[in-house]
């Protein structure tokens, strides 16, 4: 058995997790602050000649072209700024597994049994404090690719052989300290698994799960300001969860005006197995026990049926894919023209951390279609729009979060991009946001503000090194023999 929370390190402490003393945290700095970089996206265009400026809390105020606060304003010469993208769907743990099940199956009809070795090996192996390193790691790559808030997929409650922590949310907690640490804005899901997995990701009984939750639904308010840090509710699939205990959580989710996400419709086998058992498809089960509304996201829904979309549509529903995950695996790809042509929202996710970057999601998504009908931009007459919104708005939709666009009201959060970069060179603000989409090099970003807070300068966090060091440290134990 793993040692207790308290045994491992001081730092490992619930304790130790600083509580903000002004919520929302305002910025270092002067009252307000602004910014002059060469070009702004205001949500449908690139603007040249216009800053922009957040109070002391960290959101934005105004916009302004007049010369005495283009003057105050700081120069960001050479740079675009664009709204911090919003990771919809996070399994932050799963970068500890990234190239290490990329060998072809040997067992018979299971094409993922050495992604799912590798997993219970990872999810067995890790101490408290290497999921807290990991977790680091995922965030503070995310950073880096301009992503500012992620949904964070927390299925990893326990203790390796399955028995509970003295502090039930301990886990929790360290991917929360994480995420503070980095300063990334984190919803944190707290997702209900009854059955399969490894024993770490086990909550058996409902009834155990909401008193968790709650404990821990408090535990964020007390500690963290309303938005840096949030609850939400999830579950790993119809499959996991039996249909009372999705009831439940639907219930507990609606009570508390929770955002409810759940992973569906994954594989083919799943959806298949799900029709045998209860004469329906999961999102069917799911609309039956009062899951599938405004607030829901289906994660991944790759094998839907007609009705199905239909169904997700009607409910103005999100539906987060995550594709390039989805390719690694070889899961197949979400029916997102459909999807959008219903109604629904997309948006998208990193899900296993494969590779961390959301543009190269959204370009994945068109290319899909592209192959597929041999035709070009399928989404939308200007597919880039579309799958920049996903990228941002869209997943702070599917987050609850406040972010996702530079507008008055909204936290200041935003990255740079080096308009001198290769990938991007050239690009005259008609033509920036396709170049962006489809062409972006992860390294042209330059800076990432969050609520008016500069973290990443010049691609680098203040803490990278610190952070990749004790990652490595972490891989080469875990992956030692």
């Amino acid at each position: 058995m793993e040692k207790s929370p308290r045994a491992q390190t001081k730092s490992a402490t619930a304790a130790s997790i600083p509580a903000p003393a002004v919520k929302p945290a305002a910025p270092a700095g002067p009252r307000e602050l602004g910014w002059l970089p060469d070009s702004v996206y205001t949500g449908e265009k690139f603007e040249a000649g216009m800053a922009f400026f957040a109070d002391a809390h960290g959101r934005i105020a105004r916009f302004s072209r007049e010369p005495k606060d283009l003057a105050i304003a700081r120069r960001l010469p050479g740079q675009a700024a664009l709204p911090g993208f919003v990771n919809g769907h996070s399994h932050a743990w799963h970068r500890a597994i990234r190239g290490r099940a990329e060998a072809r199956s040997r067992v018979a009809n299971e094409p993922l049994a050495t992604w799912h070795e590798a997993l219970t090996r990872t999810a067995g192996g890790l101490t408290g404090e290497e999921i807290f390193d990991t977790a680091r790691m995922a965030f503070l790559e995310m950073l880096a690719s301009g992503i500012t808030c992620v949904g964070e997929f927390h299925d990893l409650h326990h203790q390796p052989d399955g028995s509970p922590w003295p502090e039930p949310n301990f886990l929790a907690q360290e991917i929360l300290r994480a995420a503070h640490d980095v300063g990334i804005r984190i919803a944190l899901f707290q997702v209900a698994n009854a059955m399969g997995g490894p024993p770490r990701t086990v909550i058996a009984s409902a009834d155990q799960f909401v008193r968790d939750t709650e404990v821990l639904r408090g535990f964020l308010e007390k500690n963290f300001p309303a938005d840096e840090a949030w609850l939400g509710v999830g579950a790993s699939g119809v499959g996991a969860v039996p249909p009372d205990f999705l009831k439940a959580i639907s219930t507990y989710a609606h009570t508390q005006k929770l955002r409810l996400h759940v992973q569906v419709s994954e594989r083919a086998i799943d959806h298949e197995a799900c029709i045998a058992a209860h004469g329906r498809t999961p999102i069917a089960l799911l609309a039956e026990r009062g899951l599938v509304d405004k607030r829901f996201t289906a994660v991944n829904a790759i094998h839907l049926s007609d009705d199905d979309v239909k169904l997700l549509g009607a409910a103005r529903a999100v539906v987060c894919a995550c594709p390039t995950s989805a390719r690694n695996l070889g899961l197949g790809a979400t029916p997102v023209e459909k999807l959008l042509a219903a109604g629904a929202t997309l948006a998208l996710g990193s899900d296993t951390q494969v590779q961390i970057d959301l543009l190269e999601d959204a370009r994945l998504l068109e290319y899909a279609l592209r192959t597929g009908r041999a035709q070009r931009a399928v989404l939308a007459p200007d597919s880039a729009t579309p799958l920049f919104h996903a990228a941002t708005f869209a997943g702070a939709r599917s987050l609850g979060a406040t972010g996702g666009a530079l507008d008055v009201g909204r936290p200041a959060d935003f990255f740079t991009v080096n308009l001198f970069d290769p990938s991007i060179a050239g690009a005259e603000p008609g033509a920036l946001l396709n170049n962006l989409v489809f062409s972006l090099e992860r390294r042209a970003i330059r800076e990432v503000w969050i609520g008016g807070r500069q973290l990443v300068v010049n691609g680098r966090h203040a803490q990278q090194g610190a952070i990749v060091g004790r990652f490595v440290d972490s891989q080469r134990r875990l992956w030692a023999s």
